[in-house]
């Protein structure tokens, strides 16, 4: 993998940077805080969507990494691959979270954050931590291998060299190989059913045997039942149809003489209907001329009751007319009177009310002059926000600063009191005049740096304070504004509250005077009323209508009631004569008609006395057959169903018997099987211990030279124990690493980190590797002094041979003449960083 283009939008501190690199030795420089290693976290986020300062227990969130007041964020990153481009790009909003797309060759191959990260780790052969702890080398990270435990070290090794898939495929034969032992252990469980399921094979088959034999002696045995209850049946069914001949007959002639019974009982009530009717005319002709006198009587007050409907309807009208012409005149004369309290009052609160208009408009006019007034302050407020943010960043940024130059002002006063022949405090050895002058105007030309910055920070912060002063004391005043403003609304709700009350105030007034004229023009319509309660009289008394001969016509017709009553009962009886006297006739014809028939009925029937007899005879021997039958065939029944189900169960016997043949040959292969895979097992086991053996080797060659190159031959060799501990020779044996110096061990482990990154590019053609051509040094030169720089600068230019390019970013100027390609990083002003190429 080689890198080729970073695109950053609104990244950390970039607003908008494009960096281009080739295949060589590049260095990007600028001085602390300015964003050099923010570049690098650009290309992590960019391809795994993990930046390393995301990282550990105080690890900043996602969302962090957004360019403060801004949205959004973005990385485009571009790098060659064997001989194919790759281009990464991943989006993050605050709001609609992250687009992430993957193209190779120009044709897009993953559209999801997680599919692009997926096929990154599948591709270069390597997770993000993988791909950090083996391309980049942070001074604070040169202890990545020495600092852990012997166990943690080989996990580290095997995920640098992505042996950790040997690890997958050994869990994966183990857990086959334990899926084929539980496999085994229920095959082994299921033999046990099946052979102690066979066990009783023979007897089931004895018990089948018995049972063949009693279903067919039951057989024969139901045959002959059978073909007797066949005989008996046909005998049956024909005295059976005789004997349904005579119960139809005997029920014949019961219902005949019950009809016969009926019939008479029916012709003497008839009879003495007759006789009621005769008495019915007598009464009738001795009543008719009450009747008579009653109908003349009606026909008057017919005439008498058509008058009294239109009398009384007269009279309702006209007290009617009279009551409702009485009480609206009272009403009407007091409505016109409240009316006139009211009209009164209203121009009372009217003239009260007038000058609120004026007042109105007044009001509106300062309101709208001060209506963005809140906003104005909601901006102000999100301004001082940002500058206090800045400032708190600023003052950490500053108390960094200072505190380097404490450090480095004690370490040269520490220099400086050394004498010519001192041990270096860096590397040890006797300093010469030369060499102590070179360190201390490092030294000094390093504190100077930092002093330069420091007057930056002293410089931005008090412009910074000068700027959150004048926003505080522009957002007291646009307080002080916006409490009038609340003010004036208030007031202008009261104004229109009272505009509101005139408007109503004046409708309801008009709506007042309207009623006022209502009503008068109803009074005088009441005038009509009087013409119409006059007709009324006059209509009434030419009806002639006396109620007294009303009531005294009415009270007789009451008292003669009772003789048209008795009238109409007589002649309803009288008009049934008729109709009974024809019905007695048909009922002496229906009656001798019936008891002929019941007649020849009882003949008929004493023929067939004996039938009943030989009937119930014949029945009995019927049932006794049926029940005979009946319990022959269960008992077939229950043994022929019990012998099939010892059929069927003799059956799966045999069944389960070929059954236990394929199990003891399942059982045969799976134990093959968990052999197979427990080789396999331990085989993937042996693996990567195999391969790191190899790998020991060379990752001590390669640290061993580029140690011995940069230290000129002090220190030749390093070795790695089994358990990759770390041990120098030096003087003649072999010390830990913990006894040397502090410089001297960040050396000895970026020699260590260089080594297994080069053994790493050189694995990088094989499938099986991670394909890595990039190094990245971020900050590593700076606890050497200026010998070993150069020194390790020289050995950096060797490793060229090895890797296609290296990246150095450093804050140390005098590095940068040294590369043959430079980038530069500036803070600007507003706090964003701004990367541009100097060489």
């Amino acid at each position: 993998m080689i890198l080729k283009s970073v695109h950053m939008v609104n990244f950390k501190k970039y607003k908008k940077a494009n960096i281009a690199l080739d295949n060589s030795l590049i260095g990007i420089f600028g001085n602390n805080g300015a964003g050099k290693s923010s570049l690098l976290e650009a290309v992590t986020w960019g391809l795994y969507g993990v930046a390393q300062s995301m990282e550990g227990k105080e690890g900043v969130k996602q969302k962090d990494l957004i360019r403060d007041g801004e949205e959004e964020m973005g990385v485009e990153v571009e790098f060659l691959l064997g001989s194919h481009v790759y281009k990464v790009t991943r989006y993050l909003n605050a709001k609609r979270g992250i687009k992430s797309r993957l193209w190779i060759d120009g044709k897009l191959q993953a559209r999801k954050s997680t599919e692009v990260v997926t096929r990154i780790e599948q591709d270069v052969g390597l997770n993000v931590k993988g791909f950090i702890s083996s391309s980049f080398i942070r001074q604070k990270e040169l202890d990545l291998i020495t600092s852990k435990i012997a166990s943690e070290r080989k996990k580290l090794i095997n995920r640098l060299f992505n042996l950790k898939i040997y690890e997958k495929f050994e869990e994966a034969a183990k857990n086959r190989k334990k899926e084929k032992e539980n496999e085994l252990l229920a095959v082994q469980m299921v033999m046990k059913e099946r052979e102690k399921d066979i066990d009783g094979l023979p007897e089931v088959e004895a018990e089948c045997d018995q049972l063949k034999v009693q279903v067919a002696h039951l057989r024969r045995e139901y045959d002959m039942v059978q073909q007797e209850s066949d005989s008996v049946k046909k005998e049956y069914s024909l005295l059976e149809e005789e004997y349904q001949r005579y119960q139809t007959l005997q029920s014949r002639l019961k219902i005949l003489e019950n009809d016969v019974e009926n019939t008479r009982t029916i012709l003497e009530n008839r009879k003495e209907d007759l006789r009621k009717i005769e008495e019915a005319e007598v009464t009738k002709r001795k009543v008719q001329p009450q009747y008579d006198e009653f109908l003349k009587v009606k026909e008057s007050f017919s005439r008498l009751d058509s008058l009294k409907s239109v009398y009384d309807k007269k009279v309702k009208e006209k007290e009617n007319l009279e009551t409702e012409i009485s009480v609206t005149q009272r009403n009407l004369h007091e409505r016109l009177m409240e009316c006139s309290r009211d009209i009164q009052n209203m121009e009372t609160q009217e003239e009260e009310l007038g000058e609120t208009g004026a007042l109105l408009e007044a009001v509106k006019e300062k309101i709208s002059a001060l209506s963005d007034i809140p906003q104005r302050r909601e901006e102000e407020a999100g301004k001082l926000d940002k500058i206090k943010d800045k400032e708190a960043e600023l003052l950490a940024e500053k108390r960094t600063c200072q505190g380097r130059i404490a450090d480095l002002t004690l370490e040269l006063e520490d220099v400086e009191s050394l004498g010519v022949g001192a041990p270096c405090p860096k590397c040890k050895r006797p300093l010469e005049k030369e060499h102590m002058e070179q360190l201390i105007a490092r030294y000094r030309a390093e504190i100077a740096g930092h002093e330069k910055a420091l007057e930056k920070y002293v410089s931005r912060e008090t412009h910074l304070h000068e700027m959150r002063k004048e926003l505080e004391n522009t957002i007291q005043e646009l307080k002080r504004e916006e409490a009038t403003l609340t003010a004036l609304k208030k007031e202008e709700q009261q104004y229109v509250k009272a505009e509101v009350s005139l408007e109503t105030i004046r409708k309801r007034k008009k709506e007042v005077q309207e009623n006022i004229m209502e009503y008068r023009k109803r009074l005088s319509n009441l005038e009509e009323g009087e013409v119409k309660i006059q007709k009324l009289k006059e209509d009434i008394d030419r009806l002639h209508f006396d109620p007294d001969t009303y009531e005294t016509t009415k009270k007789k017709i009451e008292e003669m009631s009772a003789v048209e009553r008795e009238i109409i009962r007589l002649n309803e009886r009288i008009s049934k004569k008729d109709d009974i006297i024809r019905y007695m006739g048909e009922a002496e014809q229906l009656l001798s008609r019936k008891m002929n028939e019941a007649g020849e009925i009882r003949l008929h029937t004493e023929k067939m006395v004996a039938i009943p007899d030989t009937f119930e005879a014949i029945k009995d021997k019927r049932d006794r057959i049926l029940e005979k039958e009946l319990e022959i065939s269960r008992q077939h029944t229950e043994k022929k169903t019990l012998y099939q189900e010892k059929e069927k169960e003799l059956q799966r016997l045999h069944r389960v018997k070929e059954e236990l043949k394929d199990l003891k040959k399942n059982q045969k292969d799976l134990e093959s099987m968990i052999v197979t895979f427990a080789v396999l097992q331990e085989a993937f086991r042996q693996i990567p211990v195999q391969i790191q053996s190899r790998l020991r080797p060379r990752i001590r060659n390669e640290a061993s030279l580029l140690l011995r190159e940069i230290t000129e031959g002090k220190y030749a060799y390093i070795d790695l124990g089994k358990d990759y501990s770390v041990t120098v020779y030096y003087d003649g044996e072999y010390y830990p690493i913990s006894r040397f110096s502090g410089g001297e061990k960040d050396l000895i482990n970026l020699c260590l980190r260089v080594g297994i990154s080069q053994v790493l590019v050189s694995l990088s053609s094989l499938g099986s590797f991670a394909r890595i051509q990039s190094l990245f040094l971020d900050e590593c030169f700076g606890s050497f002094d200026i010998e070993r720089r150069r020194n390790l600068l020289a050995a950096i230019a060797e490793l060229r041979n090895h890797f296609a390019q290296i990246v150095v970013i450093t804050h140390i100027e005098e590095i940068k003449e040294a590369l043959p390609e430079a980038f530069l990083v500036e803070e600007l002003p507003d706090g964003s960083s701004l990367i541009r190429r100097t060489k």
